[in-house]
């Protein structure tokens, strides 16, 4: 079970954005509208559903998602709770509460806290209190992020690991300090993957190691490989330089090749600029890293 829910959560994270922005929804819920000849809902979500049941690598998730936007745009409420009931019920298949939280992404609101929080309670079966504690980490107010705090002692690992990158992309200490351990712990790529797109952008320049780590995996996602080379373009110095120039010499993807270039081009410009100045370009100064002249805004603007 536990490798289930590893499975399934760490492909919703690792799925491409743009399959969350291709459709263009509405974010409010809707009620009923004149239905004429459209289909029901019932046979919307059972279209849904048969999707869900799949195997997260056969799933086709444009389909998916264009089919829970159009229950939500024509049956409102009824289509969300219909979806959400997925979460609900203990014996639903994880690919299917991984496609229930996609689904529900674009229309979390924080009064869903009330029926979110009782699903992350350490009664509930662990897919379901993994997949709750996703949507409600989407809830940006003080309330979420202390209750998210409540769980990070928890008895099981994968609710760890989600709770303690949902704090670290909110800049907590309790989440930041902790991504060190699990990248030590969790060594798959999704779950590796996971990990280097929680870093908040402005604490990257602690975590230029794990950025290297995550360059060099060739089974992390190209998507996220390619921003971990964007950090150490803009934030790297020698040490950062050397790991670029490894991907450099060893990866056949050459797009990699080309960004890793790119990036150490940046970082070498860096460099002799702080020599000219007189600076050490590796202490990542402030001034150094905003300067125009130094390369690093029109590199990370690629």
């Amino acid at each position: 079970m536990k490798r289930k829910c590893a499975l399934s959560m760490m492909w919703y994270i690792a799925l491409p954005l743009t399959f969350l922005v291709i459709i263009s929804f509405s974010c409010g819920s809707k009620q009923h509208v004149e239905k004429g000849a459209q289909p029901s809902l019932e046979s919307l979500y059972q279209s849904w559903h048969t999707l869900a049941t799949l195997r997260p690598e056969n799933i086709d998730y444009l389909t998916a998602l264009q089919l829970s936007q159009e229950m939500v745009r024509n049956y409102g409420d009824d289509a969300i709770n219909k979806i959400f009931q997925v979460l609900e019920k203990p014996d639903e298949a994880p690919t299917a509460k991984m496609l229930a939280v996609m689904s529900l992404t674009p229309f979390v609101k924080p009064e869903w806290k009330d029926k979110l929080i009782p699903l992350t309670k350490s009664n509930v079966e662990v897919n379901s209190r993994v997949c709750a504690i996703s949507l409600l980490s989407m809830i940006p107010t003080e309330e979420i992020t202390g209750y998210l705090k409540t769980l990070l002692n928890d008895e099981s690992p994968r609710v760890q690991f989600v709770v303690i990158t949902a704090l670290a992309k909110r800049d907590q200490p309790e989440g930041i300090n902790r991504l060190n351990e699990l990248w030590n712990s969790f060594t798959r790529p999704q779950d590796r993957e996971h990990i280097l797109l929680s870093i908040p952008p402005q604490r990257a320049t602690e975590f230029l190691h794990l950025y290297g780590e995550g360059i060099k995996d060739e089974n992390i996602s190209h998507s996220v490989r390619r921003e971990a080379i964007l950090m150490l373009g803009r934030f790297g110095g020698e040490r950062e330089e050397s790991v670029l120039k490894e991907v450099l010499e060893k990866s056949m993807d050459a797009d990699i090749k080309e960004l890793a270039q790119d990036a150490m081009d940046a970082i070498r410009g860096r460099l002799e600029h702080s020599k000219n100045l007189g600076i050490d370009a590796n202490l990542n100064s402030e001034a150094l890293r905003t300067s125009p002249e130094s390369g690093i805004d029109n590199f990370g603007n690629m």
